[in-house]
Parts: C-alpha cells; sequence; structure tokens
C-alpha cells in the first residue's frame, strides 16, 4: 500500500513539474554547480565572458594580455596570448583551456593528448560571439546564465542598429580605422569589426578588402577619403595623433583631417575586443559617428 502511494506521489510530482514547465512558471535547473572544475583562458575576451558567466572562481590561469576585469591580472600567467608555456599550463593542472587561436599547432595536441578539454573558438562576427559565449555555457554547465547574457546583449543591440537603419546609405558616415600606423592597418571585410562599424551606422571603407587585418598603403587611404578616422592604439605619451595623422604626405586633404573628425578617445579593447563589452563599444561608436554625445544633445 505505502509503495502504491509512493507511486502516485511520484507521478503526480512529475506531472505538476510537467505543467509548470509548459505554463513557463519553472525552468530546470541547467546550471549545475561545476564543482573543481579548472579552467586556463588563453584569450582576454574568452577570460571576460568566464567572468561574466561567474567562473572566476574556476580561472586558474591567463594569458598576460588578460587584464580586465581588473581582477583578471591576479590570476597566474601561462605566457602569451596564442603562445602559452606549456609547461606552465600543464603544472596547473586544468580540467579545459579556451582560446582563439595557438600560434604552435602542436600545442592543442599535446593538451589533449594529456586529457584536457580544448575550446579553440575564433570570433569574427556578432554571431560568432555569441555562439561562443554559448558553447562555454554549454560546456561548462552555465548555458541558462549565457543565454541570458547573449539575450541581453541581442537585445541592446537590435536597439542601436535601429537608430540609423533609415538613414540612406549615401548619407552614412565613411569611416576608416586605424589598427596600427607601421605598417598602416586596418580592418576588413572579414573582420568582427566591420559589423561593428556597420552596427554603428557607419560604412567601413575597407570592407572592400575581403581579409581581416590588411596592410592598406597611405595612398590608398587618400584615394577613400573617409569621413572619419579611428585611432585604436595608444599614441606616445605627449603626441597629439590628429597631428600625426595629417602630417602624413597627402592626408591633409583628408575630409576627415579636414573637418576635425579624428577619433582617438574610444578605449581600444570595447571595440576591438569581441566579448561582453562590444555591444558598449558599438554604442560609443556611434555616439562619435553621428554626433549624439549627451553634450550635442543639450
Amino acid at each position: 500500500m505505502k509503495y502504491r502511494w509512493y507511486v502516485i506521489g511520484t507521478a503526480l510530482a512529475a506531472l505538476l513539474a510537467a505543467i509548470l514547465l509548459l505554463c513557463g512558471r519553472w525552468k530546470p535547473d541547467n546550471d549545475a554547480s561545476m564543482g573543481d572544475l579548472r579552467i586556463v583562458s588563453l584569450s582576454p575576451n574568452m577570460t571576460e565572458m568566464l567572468f561574466a558567466l561567474g567562473l572566476q572562481g574556476s580561472i586558474v590561469g591567463v594569458s598576460n594580455s588578460c587584464d580586465y576585469p581588473p581582477e583578471a591580472k591576479n590570476i597566474e600567467s601561462v605566457g602569451g596570448f596564442g603562445v602559452p608555456s606549456i609547461e606552465k599550463l600543464l603544472a596547473l593542472k586544468p580540467d579545459l583551456v579556451i582560446t582563439a587561436d595557438f600560434e604552435r599547432a602542436d600545442d592543442a595536441k599535446i593538451l589533449r593528448k594529456s586529457g584536457i578539454e580544448v575550446l579553440e573558438l575564433k570570433i569574427n562576427s556578432f554571431q560568432e560571439m555569441f555562439g561562443a559565449m554559448r558553447e562555454i555555457g554549454r560546456v561548462t554547465k552555465k548555458l541558462r546564465k549565457a543565454e541570458e547574457i547573449i539575450t541581453a546583449m541581442q537585445k541592446e543591440l537590435e536597439a542601436v542598429t535601429r537608430q540609423y537603419s533609415g538613414i540612406v546609405h549615401e548619407q552614412l558616415p565613411r569611416v576608416f580605422v586605424e589598427v596600427w600606423y607601421d605598417p598602416i592597418t586596418t580592418t576588413g571585410a572579414t573582420s568582427f569589426i566591420d559589423e561593428v562599424i556597420t552596427r554603428a551606422g557607419g560604412i567601413n571603407v575597407a570592407g572592400e578588402i575581403n581579409q581581416t587585418y590588411p596592410h592598406i598603403n597611405p595612398e590608398k587611404v587618400i584615394e577613400w577619403n573617409p569621413d572619419v578616422i579611428i585611432i585604436c592604439y595608444m599614441v606616445q605619451k605627449g603626441l597629439n595623433p590628429a597631428s600625426q595623422i595629417s602630417s602624413r604626405i597627402g592626408w591633409a586633404e583628408i575630409s576627415a583631417v579636414k573637418n576635425g573628425r579624428i577619433i582617438d578617445d574610444i578605449p581600444g579593447d570595447s571595440i576591438l575586443r569581441p566579448g561582453p563589452r562590444l555591444i558598449e563599444g558599438v554604442k560609443i561608436l556611434a555616439q562619435h559617428l553621428h554626433k549624439t554625445t549627451t553634450t550635442d544633445s543639450q
């Protein structure tokens, strides 16, 4: 008799759970605790994703480029971005290593042969960024949290994009992004930054180049005649980037230079690092491109 009531009670509990699930009142806990999971992140953007997922306590090693959040700098470094010290990494006994890429092809093989799971997540678009966040969430059992973050980011991104969707193509500002100056390097069609510019309501003048970070002849920039130039690197202290740009042969006649639209105050990581802060980078860039800062709106 007791067993029959136990079976009936179990069945009723399962039925109630199913009803609540269908009604959206209850969700199964897919974010089970990872216990003593040990993670090494070799990419700054992946480190930011892990922190966003609440997994900072599981990170035992990072690259020396992982500097955000500030707490990441207190985690043991295992070497450079894409070129870790395998000896240091193995000494940390990680269960999972996450990276954008390995410069040495054998590194991933060595780690996998040691029983370590390796996630290589290259990102060249917003969709790939969301996919990377989802994959990290799946592997670390933080999928529900990952989906919440992705949904919030997508909503913010769509809101920014909608602001400029009605502007005719010919009236959108034409943008040149200088990632480095020697040689002059920009962002082509296969870089996620091309999409950042588009989402912010601009046109990437180098979008015609089917490369990620092509080197550019200075005369080509003159030919493009961009409306806005964005500098994404730290200039030497005491030097004026606008003066440096305008002093280049022929560049004084570029529209961006003549109109004083050389932007050097956008934090590089906010638009160069495909992670949780990238949406904020799109917003900041949009404000600069369309002069919608708080000061301008008053």
